[in-house]
């Protein structure tokens, strides 16, 4: 049992520190040395849970067990969503990703690993899936939300939510290019989600 538990806590300080190091210099530049390093082991211990780096990629995935874009609005929080919920989900999640932690650095590894060439865990095609998936939920929740009003008539339900996916992912995208927007998360996740759904909402709604 001791040893099981040590075993745990082994494969945590370097499923952590493969989280960083990935984040920081990428997949393809981080060595398993340099991992081991990190974390303060050998080697050989990294061997002793993983084979190569992409299971360490997949582990971390596993561990975190997030979808694969950010902005994928599940069907339990779609049901009897309004347009206000919607904007909320999305304002959260923006923010979430924006800020530095968990998320924002799985992610971050997802869309450059994806770029590598040959064994990878996460793929264009796959990343291009997930999109497509949170681009129906969008468009799912702004269908709910016409039903009930909250919507302006004659919305194209399609092209708006692929508007508003571009638009999250775009700020996202761009965030991990330059400075970080500490302590304005909140503030610039509000604002992009405010002008992706300014064109949608009745007068009297907002």
């Amino acid at each position: 049992m001791k040893r099981k538990i040590q075993g745990r806590v082994t494969r945590e300080r370097i499923l952590d520190s493969a989280e960083i190091l990935f984040f920081e210099r990428g997949v393809t530049s981080t060595s398993l040395e340099g991992i081991a390093h990190a974390a303060g082991m050998t080697r050989g211990a990294i061997y002793g849970h993983f084979s190569n780096k992409w299971a360490l990629v997949t582990a971390l995935f596993e561990r975190s067990a997030l979808p694969l874009d950010p902005f994928i609005i599940s069907a339990e929080i779609l049901e009897g969503a309004t347009l206000s919920d919607l904007r909320a989900q999305l304002e959260q999640r923006l923010a979430v990703v924006l800020h530095s932690g968990t998320q924002r650095r799985l992610y971050s590894i997802a869309f450059s690993s994806a770029k590598c060439e040959g064994d990878t865990v996460v793929s264009t095609s796959m990343l291009g899936e997930a999109a497509r998936v949170a681009q129906l939920s969008i468009e799912s929740a702004l269908r709910f939300a016409v039903a009930d009003r909250e919507v302006t008539e004659h919305v194209d339900y399609a092209m708006e939510s692929i508007y508003i996916h571009s638009l999250l992912t775009g700020c996202f995208h761009l965030s991990l290019l330059t400075a970080s927007h500490q302590g304005a998360e909140e503030a610039l996740a509000s604002a992009v989600v405010g002008r992706a759904f300014s064109s949608l909402t009745v007068d009297e709604c907002f």
